[in-house]
């Protein structure tokens, strides 16, 4: 399930991932709200809070891959994080920043402030 986070405003959106993602998580919610910022701000910037995060649907893998290289506008983004992350993720996300030249920075659950002040910085 994906969520918007009411911290949101702007050229700055935040999400909750939790479950298992599916392509409907994507097309319902991420990607239109993703598309509504990038029409108004050249730039965007993305906090993802991870909780009880695992994994995607097939369709879900799909739609995140289509997303990385379609939302090359994100020029920073969060990462919170609880203490199950997975190697096979960061190397995922990491792949994702190196192939659209987006900064990241990974927090732990209880840094949430500060990943918000960092993409607001």
């Amino acid at each position: 399930m994906i969520e918007k986070l009411p911290e949101s405003s702007g050229n700055i959106l935040g999400f909750r991932l939790s479950g298992k993602l599916s392509e409907a998580d994507y097309q319902d919610l991420l990607i239109p709200e993703m598309e509504r910022a990038m029409k108004e701000y050249p730039k965007i910037r993305v906090v993802w809070v991870m909780e009880g995060f695992e994994g995607w649907t097939v369709g879900g893998a799909w739609e995140d891959f289509l997303l990385g290289l379609k939302f090359s506008a994100v020029e920073k983004m969060a990462t919170v994080i609880g203490e199950s992350w997975d190697e096979w993720m960061t190397l995922l996300f990491k792949t994702f920043t190196t192939l659209t030249r987006t900064e990241l920075r990974f927090f732990k659950k209880e840094r949430l402030a500060e990943a918000w002040e960092w993409i607001r910085s």
